[in-house]
């Protein structure tokens, strides 16, 4: 059996989620449920289950506050969520599941499956790290990049452009330095794309501040103040000269 646990301060949520497990996964088992931060600190404390269902807003603070509390994060999160942009973004980027409100029993049933292979393959714990780490690092501009031994956390202003190989993405920083992480390009394109990063290639994503001139000959390309040349793709081509026409 899988053990479970749901917090949650809306009971009609809970009592969905309880339904909704009833229904489709009859080896799930539902250790407990809490409705505000210190009950669930407490619940998965003790109880150490499998898998936690977790709204990001509860009694007495966030899901997010819980996880600070929490000394073992050995277990499967998925969010359950009506709104917060914010906290989306860095649980996107922390590669954990999130379902929204109201809850949708195809979307349920479909993060749950991914959550029980997660389970079954034992690779919670970094990403719930990561979270942690990602949740409290966007706040302040930052991103934490984490490779296979470490997670870096780079400012903003300090990446220059990143390039995708497949999926993997290497980020170069104007200290020289390179970070490469498991991760496509596309997923940092969204959330980067509000702080003056554009994407003139499938393959590249450059900062604004660090562009040096648009060479608008036929193929075309950016080239950076180190003098590193980013192609530029066709359909993007037009797209890219208005944004630094607009500059």
């Amino acid at each position: 059996m899988i053990k479970t646990i749901i917090v949650d301060d809306e009971i009609t949520s809970r009592e969905t989620i309880k339904y909704l497990i009833a229904e489709y996964f009859s080896h799930i088992e539902i250790s407990a449920e809490a409705e505000s931060v210190d009950e669930a600190v407490n619940v998965i404390t003790r109880y150490k289950p499998d898998l936690v269902f977790m709204d990001i807003e509860i009694k007495g603070g966030t899901g997010i506050q819980v996880l600070k509390q929490l000394n073992n994060h050995d277990f499967k999160l998925i969010f359950i969520t009506a709104f917060n942009d914010f906290a989306i973004k860095a649980i996107k980027f922390s590669a954990i599941d999130y379902i929204l409100k109201p809850i949708n029993e195809f979307e349920f049933q479909s993060g749950v499956e991914r959550a029980i292979a997660a389970i079954n393959k034992q690779n919670n714990r970094a990403s719930t790290d990561s979270l942690v780490v990602n949740i409290e690092s966007l706040k302040d501009k930052k991103l934490a990049l984490r490779t296979s031994q470490e997670i870096h956390l780079v400012n903003f202003n300090d990446i220059v452009h990143c390039e995708s190989d497949n999926a993997y993405t290497t980020f170069y920083l104007n200290t020289g330095e390179k970070i490469m992480v498991s991760k496509g390009i596309g997923e940092y394109a969204e959330l980067l794309s509000e702080y003056g990063f554009i994407r003139p290639h499938q393959s590249h994503l450059v900062n604004i501040e660090y562009i040096k001139k648009l060479d608008k000959s036929e193929g075309g390309y950016i080239v950076l103040k180190d003098k590193t040349q980013i192609p530029i793709s066709g359909r993007r081509r037009q797209q890219l000269i208005d944004i630094l026409n607009r500059m």
